[in-house]
Parts: structure tokens; sequence; C-alpha cells
């Protein structure tokens, strides 16, 4: 009865829908984390884990074709979908630096001076990234 328990709860957490949103480095740190509580799992017998093991890399190898699936739609392979990928990380990079501003702003405990080098700083390295991602648009 035991072994059923483990084994329902092993299955119920491979049957999670894994997210397009997620990265395919996300995704497949995930599964590598339910191989590891596999093998540890002294409860199962070998042909059990083999058998546990084969089905999460079939539901693996099935989400990252679907991941690579929903990349090739948004981005595409081309050269162009490439350069909508790394300007989408400069729009967000833009948006991340907005809002950090605005918390330096909105920061009642910070001296004028002190905010003025934080915003500096901030825009520093702010353009640093954005050129580094600007290099890399050029290269594609």
């Amino acid at each position: 009865m035991n072994k059923f328990f483990i084994l329902s709860a092993l299955f119920l957490g491979l049957s999670m829908n894994v997210s397009a949103q997620k990265t395919q480095d996300q995704i497949n740190k995930e599964y590598a984390e339910q191989y590891r509580k596999i093998n540890e799992n002294s409860k199962l017998s070998g042909p059990e884990k083999a058998r546990l093991k084969k089905q999460l890399a079939l539901k693996q190898d099935q989400d990252n074709k679907i991941y690579d699936l929903a990349y090739k739609k948004k981005y595409g392979t081309s050269k162009d979908g490439r350069k909508k990928q790394v300007e989408d990380k400069i729009d967000q990079l833009e948006k991340k630096y907005d809002k950090e501003k605005d918390l330096i702003d909105d920061n009642k405990t910070l001296t004028k001076t002190q905010k003025k080098t934080r915003k500096e700083a901030l825009k520093k390295r702010y353009e640093s990234q954005k050129e580094v991602l600007k290099k890399e648009k050029d290269k594609i």
C-alpha cells in the first residue's frame, strides 16, 4: 500500500503541465529534481525506478517539444526572430530601469545626494547592459 501511495504521488507530480513561459533550462532543472527524487526513494525497487524514469523521460521530451514549438512560433528560426528576441530583452531592461529609478525617487529615507548617486550608478549599469545587448544584436 505504501508503494502505491508513493507511485501515485510521483505520477501526480509528473502530470503537471510545463508552462511555455519557462525557459528550457528551467524545465530541465525541474525534471532533474524529479529524477533525483526517484533515485533517492529507497522504497522503490529497481524496475519500478526504471519504469518511472522512462515515463518521466517521455514527459520531459514532450514538454521540450512543446517549448520548442512555442519558441519557434514566437521568434521563428530566422535572423529576424533572433533580433526580435534581443529587442525584447532591451525592452525588458528599459522597463526594469524605469521601475528601479522610480523606486529610488519614491524612497523617502534617502537624501538628495544619495538619490543622485544611486541614479547615476543605475544609469551606468543600465547603459552598459544595453550596449552589450546592442552588440549582440549587431552580431546577428
